[in-house]
């Protein structure tokens, strides 16, 4: 919740009465955030760090029953086939997949305890098909469909809802490296604020 959608729906969710938790890796914008916002808490972590995320979680459930968690963390950078990279393709798995996997090995047992809850993942319209520059960013947010479909599935007589977003061009620091056209660029308000009237539905 340091920039981009995440903050625009966190201050969304504030907004309407939500006592919300914020993560990042960016621990001063996370403390501006909860200084701007009276009540919400500061969680810094980095998703790939399964201990971390184990340990924020067991903060917010200590807090009482949680409603809603939102996987909104994502890694981008331009990538092809012709200029394969592991490294880079590697970082984008483990920020945009196995940290989703954490945030679920940290949240479920209690949900699952509690019937109750609910579970949202973003991925991203790069997740329907291949796309030029996207190696890394594609697959793994086709991952996150089939999970949250699964996940929906495999949940939905717990007590558990499951929801998957999955926007267009959002005008943030992840679509600023983009060299191309974007048609139909969205501001992270106006997407926070489809999300909102996605999850009253």
């Amino acid at each position: 919740a340091s920039s981009g959608i995440g903050i625009g729906i966190a201050e969304a969710l504030h907004a309407q009465g939500a006592r919300v938790f914020v993560s990042a890796r960016d621990a001063g914008a996370l403390a501006a955030f909860s200084a701007a916002h009276p009540g919400a808490q500061a969680l810094p972590l980095d998703v790939t760090d399964r201990l971390a995320v184990r340990a924020a979680a067991q903060t917010v459930l200590a807090s009482g029953p949680l409603d809603l968690v939102l996987y909104c963390a994502g890694y981008y950078r331009e990538l092809r086939a012709t200029a394969f990279d592991l490294a880079e393709m590697l970082q984008h798995n483990e920020v945009n997949y196995l940290g989703a996997l954490n945030l679920l090995d940290a949240l479920l047992p209690s949900l699952l305890a509690r019937r109750s809850g609910h579970i949202s993942l973003i991925s991203s319209v790069a997740g329907y098909g291949g796309l030029p520059n996207s190696l890394g960013y594609g697959p793994t947010k086709a991952a996150l469909i089939n999970l949250a479909e699964t996940l929906y599935l495999d949940l939905k007589d717990s007590g558990i809802g499951v929801s998957l977003i999955c926007p267009g061009f959002v005008a943030t620091p992840l679509t600023a490296q983009n060299r191309f056209s974007m048609p139909a660029l969205i501001t992270p308000e106006r997407a926070a604020a489809e999300i909102l009237a996605g999850w009253r539905q």
